[in-house]
């Protein structure tokens, strides 16, 4: 047990370590292969169904109806792929068990996220725990910032996840999918009645102008089409995760806790890759056994003083 209270703020110099994301180096060069070769060679099953031939124009707007749909792909990959617990697992922590007092709870879900981009949704929220004195080596140990309440006491982070959010962002990468493909044959459709009725038969600088509206036009109509997608695919998803997860017993537990709630939680203990905070993520089990009956902020004095301590093992020795 250490008696000298953690440091709030910056604790360390240096940069904070983040693991290496290795999709984007793979996606970039499958995408620009890809794109290259539907300027060449068209999409072989679309070409069937948009009847497009070896002239520039046919594949010239497949490319630009794929560039537009590979871009919200991206975008949609970028979250769905992060360590979140949902398509990739989480940071390998510790499994860790502390008690202490909760000083505030925060919903993190949002409804303008939920409709407009399922994709992107996060964890369910996190609530901040002041710890008990013997608990303070899993706030400060290897972290690059500790947070305190306004007392200077200090607190740690627990994450709770959202299964919800897990199903539109499965969803949504389903959706994108099948959103890409009907967004690159209306786009090519799009581009093509486009080209008729300004009458892209001429050569030269008309031409060459009149492609690059196509190419345009069938960007924009293949992206929008495959968001519809990404959306569409992650409301759907986000409803079957609500049926089928509505009892999770850490999220039920999580949504009645209070400031001054005397808890003991356990979850994976890491480092966060963006602040260099320590955190709980996620939080597995949250045991309260009462309240302290004041408002917030709490003292380190009060969290030893009251909270009860529901571990099962003794926390090990400090590093």
């Amino acid at each position: 047990m250490s008696t000298m209270a953690p440091a709030c703020g910056a604790q360390q110099p240096g940069n904070i370590p983040t693991p290496f994301d290795w999709w984007p180096f793979v996606a970039a060069p499958i995408i620009g292969g890809a794109l290259v070769y539907v300027w060449t060679s068209g999409i072989p099953i679309i070409n069937g169904i948009v009847g497009a031939t070896g002239a520039v124009f046919g594949f010239s707007t497949l490319t630009g109806g794929a560039a537009g749909a590979a871009g919200i792909a991206t975008l949609v990959l970028y979250y769905v792929l992060k360590a979140d617990g949902c398509i990739r697992s989480t940071p390998k922590g510790e499994d860790i068990c502390f008690s202490g007092i909760v000083n505030d709870t925060t919903d993190e879900n949002s409804t303008a996220v939920d409709v407009l981009a399922p994709f992107a949704m996060g964890p369910a929220g996190v609530f901040d725990v002041v710890v008990k004195s013997i608990y303070w080596h899993y706030v400060t140990q290897n972290s690059y910032w500790v947070y305190c309440d306004d007392e200077g006491a200090a607190m740690l982070p627990c994450l709770i996840k959202s299964e919800t959010a897990c199903g539109g962002h499965i969803g949504s990468l389903v959706g994108v999918v099948v959103g890409a493909i009907g967004g690159i044959i209306l786009g090519y459709f799009a581009a093509a009645a486009v080209g008729i009725a300004i009458g892209c038969t001429a050569t030269g600088f008309f031409y060459l102008l009149c492609l690059i509206i196509a190419l345009i036009i069938a960007a924009i109509v293949a992206a929008v089409v495959a968001y519809a997608g990404a959306v569409i695919g992650g409301a759907a998803g986000e409803g079957i995760a609500a049926a089928t997860n509505g009892n999770d017993p850490v999220v039920t537990t999580w949504k009645g806790l209070s400031p001054g709630d005397i808890v003991t939680v356990q979850g994976n203990w890491v480092t966060d890759d963006s602040v260099g905070n320590n955190e709980i993520f996620y939080t597995t089990s949250i045991n309260r056994t009462g309240n302290i009956g004041s408002p917030a902020p709490y003292t380190t004095t009060q969290a030893d003083s009251t909270a009860s301590d529901d571990c099962p093992v003794a926390p090990p020795p400090i590093q």
